[in-house]
């Protein structure tokens, strides 16, 4: 049955003091929402429609704290006091991680080409860093010549068919990314350099979502990881 608040928050307490014996990665608010949910040890109504992060919040226990990512209004964690700090370092890794992941659908498609296609004896590719974007499969001649960056093997999978982008395998498609990442860093050129829709991020359908929402209930909404995940990844 559910329980009161000081026994809710007690539980809560010890579930993710023991939940980070095990496992240092964050403990999404979401995740824990649902747990306790299926345990029937929480059910939004029985806090006077209060979410559970307000709950803990109110609570004001020591020892359970709520860590956001500033960046994804949807990742939430709790923390203990003890690992507050790891939660958060992992977050922020977790942001300039996504920071340098390329978005393949805003690169135009020469771009990706340029990673993509074959070449004979592992010769290298010429690809242009300025509009219009374009790839040359021998060293580039002509007053322009000096706008083109080698693509070299390694950086490259040729082959690839780039056709459908939906269609790729998880392993192709961040294979791919991680070779144009590091493609990216190693010559020091932004990847939103090249991004057809440079200076504007294009919005995801959980950011459309939350910016749907009247002014403060955003933060009131819990999404469950997995369907948090699934909007991410649809614009």
């Amino acid at each position: 049955m559910p329980l009161d608040s000081d026994a809710l928050i007690a539980t809560i307490r010890k579930f993710v003091a023991d939940r980070y014996e095990t496992d240092t990665s964050p403990l999404l608010l979401s995740d824990l929402g649902q747990i306790l949910r299926n345990q029937n040890l929480w059910q939004p109504m029985q806090t006077e429609g209060k979410t559970l992060r307000q709950v803990i919040e109110a609570a004001r226990d020591p020892d359970l704290v709520i860590v956001r990512d500033k960046n994804s209004p949807a990742y939430v964690a709790v923390a203990t006091a003890a690992t507050k700090d790891i939660v958060e370092q992992f977050i922020e890794r977790r942001s300039q991680a996504r920071a340098t992941i390329p978005d393949l659908e805003a690169l135009p498609r020469s771009v990706l080409l340029a990673f993509c296609v074959r070449q004979e004896n592992g010769k290298p590719v010429f690809l242009r860093k300025s509009p219009p974007f374009k790839y040359e499969t021998d060293l580039p001649v002509g007053e322009d010549r000096d706008q083109f960056l080698c693509v070299e093997e390694r950086y490259r999978r040729p082959g690839l068919k780039i056709a459908a982008l939906t269609e790729l395998t998880a392993s192709d498609r961040l294979d791919l990314q991680t070779k144009i990442a590091a493609w990216s860093r190693d010559n020091g050129i932004p990847l939103e350099d090249f991004y057809k829709f440079k200076g504007k991020k294009r919005a995801n359908a959980l950011e459309r979502l939350l910016a749907a929402q009247p002014p403060g209930a955003a933060e009131k909404i819990m999404i469950p990881g997995d369907i948090a995940l699934i909007l991410i990844q649809h614009e």
